[in-house]
């Protein structure tokens, strides 16, 4: 970067989303673990019990953490009566 040139905005809001290197792996670890259920509602439970957070798994799958909550309690339940 040039002397006196500041950064843009942009370039700035970019490095405070970085992801460190464990995260991008742990992430597709569990990708990998769901890729073959169809929905949501199966690839919680399945996140939660490998060991990711909340906000991990509703970030990983684009739901609300309240989705997640929902979807795991009922997830147990399912395999509690099957």
């Amino acid at each position: 970067m040039p002397k006196g040139r500041r950064k843009a905005p942009a370039d700035r809001d970019n490095s405070a989303r970085r992801v460190s290197a464990e995260d991008k792996i742990a992430r597709l670890l569990g990708m990998l673990l769901i890729k073959d259920l169809k929905k949501k509602t199966d690839q919680v439970p399945l996140l939660r019990s490998a060991g990711f957070e909340v906000s991990e798994v509703a970030d990983m799958l684009g739901i609300t953490e309240k989705h997640v909550t929902v979807a795991h309690v009922r997830g147990r339940k399912k395999r509690k009566a099957g």
